[in-house]
Parts: C-alpha cells; sequence; structure tokens
C-alpha cells in the first residue's frame, strides 16, 4: 500500500510543479502516451485467483484522424496466493504434505486503438488491445518449485480518461479494463485453461 500512495503522490507532485503556460492542455495533440500502476482482480483462476496491485501498464498511440488513434502497449503483473498445508495427491502411489505458495506473472503486448468521445482536456475514451500473452506459473513448496512458461492470445477492451488540467503539461489517466488471454498452465494438481480479468489503472497522461 505503501509503494501506491508514493506512487501516486510523485505523479502529483510532477504535475503540480510543472509550469503551466498558454496553449493547448496536452503536450501533442496528435499522440499520447499512458504509464500507469495496475491493479488486477482475476476471474475464476484456479491457480492464483487473489487481487493484486503488482503491475503497470505502458500505452502509447497516435492519432490518424481526430479522434482514432493506434499504437502499442505492454504491461505486467503479479499475482500471488498462499495455499496452507495440505496432503496432496500426485499419483496412486505418490502425496506430498507441504503448503504452497503460487505466483502466477503475465506480460501481455502488442497493437491498440483507442477512440476519444472529446477533444479537449478532459478526453474520455474507449479501447481496444490485442497481442501476445507471455506467462510464468511458479508453485513454490518446501524448497522446491514446478512451474511452467505459456504464450497465449491476449485481448482486452478499456473505458477511461485522460484528463489535462494544465496548460502544455502533463495529465492524469485512468482506465477500467477486462482482459482474456488463452494462456493454459498443468502445474502440481492445479489446470487453468485460459486467464480472465479485470481491473483498474491509474496513473500519468502526456
Amino acid at each position: 500500500m505503501k509503494s501506491i500512495q508514493r506512487f501516486i503522490f510523485a505523479a502529483l507532485f510532477i504535475a503540480a510543479v510543472a509550469s503551466p503556460s498558454k496553449g493547448n492542455a496536452q503536450i501533442s495533440l496528435d499522440s499520447y502516451y499512458n504509464i500507469d500502476w495496475q491493479f488486477n482482480v482475476p476471474l475464476g483462476n484456479n491457480f492464483s485467483n487473489v487481487a493484486s496491485g503488482w503491475g503497470m501498464n505502458f500505452e502509447g498511440g497516435y492519432y490518424i484522424t481526430r479522434d482514432i488513434a493506434v499504437g502499442a502497449f505492454i504491461n505486467f503483473h503479479t499475482n500471488n496466493e498462499y495455499f496452507s498445508r495440505r496432503t496432496i495427491e500426485l499419483s496412486n502411489t505418490l502425496s506430498v504434505n507441504t503448503d504452497q505458495q503460487h505466483q502466477m506473472f503475465t506480460l501481455p503486448f502488442g497493437v491498440l486503438a483507442r477512440y476519444r468521445f472529446i477533444e479537449a482536456d478532459f478526453q474520455p475514451y474507449a479501447g481496444l488491445k490485442l497481442g501476445a500473452c507471455y506467462s510464468e506459473f511458479n508453485d513454490y513448496y518446501y524448497i522446491f518449485m514446478s512451474d511452467q512458461d505459456r504464450w497465449g492470445f491476449y485481448m482486452s477492451p478499456e473505458v477511461g480518461f485522460n484528463w489535462y488540467p494544465w496548460a502544455n503539461s502533463i495529465g492524469f489517466h485512468m482506465a477500467l479494463y477486462y482482459s482474456y488471454a488463452t494462456n493454459k498452465c498443468d502445474v502440481m494438481t492445479y489446470s487453468q485453461s485460459g486467464l480472465n480479468n479485470f481491473g483498474v489503472r491509474l496513473g500519468v497522461a502526456f
């Protein structure tokens, strides 16, 4: 929580000390860039189903028309879940009694499209991200680890806004998103087919 508070304070401080001047609120009307802290909530994930704020998002786009932008993105996230001690049957003749720490890391990247409804200081938009998703599924128990790396297809619609309260300066970004990736895993006795998530992004806009 402290790291999140520091990030928000730093963003507000940078924006506050930016020198305002006459002109457009947005630094460039032809393009945009967002850097965000990301909070992610898995939906029905058997491997790791605990919400987490361990993520960031980076994206940028160029407006090919007044309201339609195309660009690229990359983000990452880690979700952790602790499982208390239990007996796990690995086969008919083999079992282990242990607690476990599951760690799921995802790294999607690709292209995006965005439609902004208003070209003004406050710019609400709807967008869609498409691309590839690299994922790691790690199961820690005792001094051992079982893991798998997987690739999948990624899709993520979102709604949000960029807000530029000062002239020719940085602004703020907020978005609500849903994401789906086709990544699968089969680690120990845990199986996962597809990754569903929703979450929020808070950050700065250029």
